[in-house]
């Protein structure tokens, strides 16, 4: 039988007149209207006030359209911070070798800058004592590429995302005596020799090549010079007739390495990615890229709404990063209750076995370059240990217009020489204070010693009557940090019977 929606309804009226419909209401809705609850959330309330969003509407649970992209807009800002704090090590391999090549031409890997590091030169950390020679290979247009290292440099290879390749000298397989190692592409399947080489395996196609060499006591670097120009690298496929080598001299010369805090960045780092290898880095890392639209094989286009939220995720990012940095939550100090601090967890690979260590990594990374094997296992007597401080005495940040004294105890424990470096708190790179360079060294003669032996450093606008030969001049205005450093540290370092006192505001 079939009823027409008409006959249905008079249908049920009729039921309605014999008090049938509350009979089948109650059959219907029998059920519970609420239930008791354990960890299942409470529907949000039509307003919210959030701590970090401000505030937030519901309609029955549901956000509006103005929260929906409120929420949208507070997801990509977080996700692009975390993107511009997990790839600090690949940005400043970016920017190392953009600024090589832009500024000082230095753009193939048979060309290579030789220089003594100035204020000029903005780059992380660079140590002004000793003789640089750096530049970038280049695997994706070379092949296997040869570096050929002559004996008594310093060195080592990082990838571009800052990864420890290999070291070079001393604390390399060479062992100091020089050598031919052969860096090979990610994915190379061509043959190799046998002998004859180091081989060593990238995970990208680009690498970091840094050499050091030192200078003599008395400053003189024609030697260290000569011994860098003895570097030589080339194609495998070229190694019967290998282009001739361009050396660039930099010394003085402005180049500028430093990262953006800005969209640039974001920008460079989707380059990065479309220049290298698929697997450069881990699906949670790459998948985390993707969300902010950078993705290897497409190109980086975000709309004006992303290029804000990138904009202030960029300024965030290097705020995140400095506060890591210079106030980080546990620090390795020289002793307890020192103000200088040294040693990073985890370094030079920031991964213990099990995760990786994003806030030590991101920690070092912002404040300095390079990552070298040989560091993570010293042996008294060779390489060079540093110690580092953002603090005076008190606790209170080292800034420009404040008089400091620094006291180095009698016999610093170097069998090279040691030194002190003013660094800028945002280039990170050597202080402009209008000294010829923010250092002193154990080279320099005209440094003055106290009766036993220990030193005093001072520090700020002004110097001390009589003590100009031991000051470094600070900026008012311009926060600064200091670096220690003990090349060929020896025992007395490593067993801590000997450490820097802290610096003291005057």
């Amino acid at each position: 039988m079939t009823f027409s929606c008409t006959k249905l309804i008079r249908f049920v009226l009729l039921l309605g007149g014999f008090g049938l419909t509350s009979t089948i209401r109650a059959q219907v809705l029998g059920g519970p209207t609420s239930v008791p609850t354990v960890t299942a959330p409470a529907p949000p309330p039509t307003a919210v006030q959030s701590r970090f969003l401000g505030h937030l509407a519901f309609e029955d649970g549901y956000p509006t359209t103005a929260t929906t992209q409120r929420l949208y807009d507070e997801l990509d800002f977080q996700r692009a911070t975390q993107v511009f704090l997990r790839n600090t090590p690949a940005l400043s391999m970016y920017n190392l070798r953009l600024g090589l090549a832009r500024d000082l031409g230095v753009d193939a890997s048979n060309k290579i800058a030789i220089f003594r590091a100035t204020a000029t030169s903005l780059m992380l950390t660079p140590n002004s004592e000793t003789l640089y020679g750096m530049n970038f290979l280049s695997l994706d247009k070379d092949g296997p590429t040869v570096l050929d290292a002559p004996p008594g440099v310093l060195g080592l290879v990082n990838d571009m995302w800052m990864r420890p390749v290999e070291d070079i000298g001393p604390g390399g397989p060479d062992q100091g005596r020089g050598g031919k190692y052969l860096f090979v592409p990610p994915g190379y399947n061509g043959t190799l020799p046998d002998s004859g080489y180091y081989v060593v395996h990238m995970q990208t196609y680009g690498g970091w090549f840094l050499a050091r060499a030192f200078l003599t006591p008395s400053g003189d670097a024609s030697q260290a010079d000569a011994l860098l120009k003895k570097t030589r690298i080339y194609p495998l496929s070229k190694k019967d007739n290998p282009p001739a080598m361009s050396f660039v001299e930099a010394t003085g010369k402005p180049f500028d390495t430093t990262s953006p805090n800005d969209i640039r960045y974001f920008e460079m780092l989707a380059d990065l990615v479309n220049r290298e290898d698929d697997h450069v880095v881990d699906a949670e890392v790459a998948g985390m890229m993707k969300t902010i639209g950078i993705e290897k094989g497409k190109p980086f286009a975000p709309d004006e709404r992303m290029k804000a939220i990138l904009v202030e995720a960029g300024k965030t990012g290097s705020y995140l990063a400095q506060a890591i940095s210079y106030a980080p939550r546990n620090p390795e100090r020289v002793r307890k209750g020192s103000q200088w601090m040294a040693g990073l967890e985890g370094y030079p690979t920031f991964n213990d076995g099990t995760r990786t260590l994003i806030d030590p990594m991101i920690y070092m990374t912002w404040f300095a370059t390079g990552a070298a094997k040989a560091m993570s296992a010293p042996k008294p007597g060779t390489g060079s240990q540093y110690a580092w401080t953002y603090y005076d005495r008190t606790g209170q940040w080292l800034l420009g217009e404040k008089n400091y004294r620094f006291h180095i105890p009698a016999n610093p424990p170097a069998k090279d020489f040691w030194s002190v470096v003013a660094y800028d708190n945002w280039t990170r790179a050597i202080l402009a204070n209008g000294q010829a360079v923010a250092s002193k060294n154990s080279y320099d003669k005209a440094i003055q010693k106290n009766a036993d032996g220990s030193i005093d450093i001072y520090f700020g606008p002004d110097a001390p009557a009589g003590k100009e030969s031991n000051w470094i001049r600070t900026v008012p205005g311009k926060g600064w940090f200091a670096l220690f450093r003990l090349y060929g540290p020896l025992q007395a370092w490593f067993d801590r019977s000997w450490t820097p006192e802290d610096i003291v505001s005057q």
